[in-house]
């Protein structure tokens, strides 16, 4: 209960409606979300109020707390008596799925309530799903990758009226929208930041950490979890390395970042990035493009669990460096930063058209329902 927040996610304390409802799994997503939303106020005429739920409660208080013009909640729970309570007192208009939140009775539920399909999903992933989902209530889809395209227009067959096209990641949307072209930060004062790293991944990382400090190297920790935060801390002192707190950097020492949402200001100082969950089989490698559209070089590990595809075609062509082993961390290869503003400006317009397509639907969808 205190993790989870099970009688919230079954019973709710969920705004009055109606709303465009936005929905992500956690952080990353719901980022991604915020961003959406607040061009889509800019961009739809008369475009209702918003709210975005999420699997992560801590990142419902991250959402209260961005000072955008939206609701955030708990995503209800995926059963008929949830689901009811939810739809009841928040009178979805639509519905925008984040990657690949495809849960059985949010698309049902939305089918109920709308003769016209009122489904959309962005930045989409796609590998399988439950063999009996009805896609029928999903009328946009615009896909990650052409694989994930591939996939779910043949997991639709037929039966959905969406057509999947390739729309690219999302998570650059603020940036393709903003015309910003990407630039290296200047005078960095951080070597090495360690982004969303699993206290599972410390082997890896606690040998990159010591190569980085024996070369005196300023190195900043983003923990994924809040709760490891601690964890972290500790086993760091237990090698002997100096611990501070971020902001405080120094050469040969370890700054810790113990609040959500710092990553931004982090990479405007760093001069590389490695990225967590893939250094451990079982996680999901997290979001690479941040630091690539802040000019950061930036590596994964040698796991891309959820992003396969993509990260082979960015390593491909040169614009991310995987490590298949931590040894020789310090000599790793760091892109061209000529490669990754080329490659990134073809994802500008993958993304900025994709976006105008999801703004027609939904002027198509807001004037069906009158």
């Amino acid at each position: 209960e205190n993790r989870s927040h099970i009688s919230e996610r079954l019973d709710g304390d969920w705004p009055e409606g109606p709303f465009l409802w936005l929905h992500g799994a956690s952080l990353g997503e719901c980022r991604m979300l915020l961003s959406l939303a607040g061009f889509l106020q800019q961009d739809l005429p008369d475009c209702p109020k918003i709210l975005i739920t999420t699997q992560k409660p801590e990142v419902v208080h991250f959402l209260k707390n961005s000072g955008k013009e939206i609701e955030a909640a708990l995503a209800p729970a995926d059963t008929p008596s949830s689901l009811a309570k939810f739809i009841s007192k928040v009178k979805p208009i639509g519905l925008i799925l984040g990657e690949n939140e495809l849960w059985p009775g949010y698309l049902s539920a939305m089918r109920r309530l709308s003769l016209k399909p009122s489904v959309a999903i962005v930045s989409g992933r796609f590998h399988r799903a439950l063999p009996f989902l009805d896609y029928s209530s999903v009328g946009f889809a615009a896909m990650q990758t052409g694989a994930d395209s591939n996939r779910i227009q043949s997991a639709f067959d037929g039966t959905c009226p969406a057509k999947a096209f390739i729309g690219g990641d999302w998570k650059l949307l603020s940036w393709a929208k903003s015309g910003k072209e990407v630039a290296a930060p200047e005078n960095p004062s951080v070597d090495t930041a360690f982004l969303s790293m699993h206290f599972a991944e410390w082997a890896s990382l606690s040998r990159m950490i010591l190569s980085s400090i024996k070369h005196q190297e300023s190195v900043v920790l983003v923990p994924r979890r809040l709760e490891e935060v601690e964890t972290f801390r500790k086993a760091l002192l237990e090698q002997e390395l100096i611990v501070t707190e971020w902001p405080l950097v120094q050469k040969g020492a370890v700054a810790l970042v113990t609040k959500f949402g710092l990553v931004p200001e982090i990479l405007k100082m760093s001069r590389s990035a490695v990225v967590g969950g893939s250094f451990s089989l079982t996680l999901g490698v997290h979001d690479f493009w941040e630091p690539l559209q802040n000019g950061v070089a930036t590596c994964v590990g040698p796991y891309s669990r959820g992003q396969r595809e993509t990260v082979c075609t960015l390593v491909r062509e040169g614009v991310l460096t995987q490590l298949q082993t931590t040894a020789g961390f310090a000599d790793r290869n760091k892109a061209d930063i000529r490669m990754v503003q080329s490659f990134l400006e073809r994802e500008r317009l993958k993304i900025t058209e994709s976006y105008q397509q999801l703004v027609e639907f939904l002027k198509d969808l807001l004037k069906a329902q009158g």
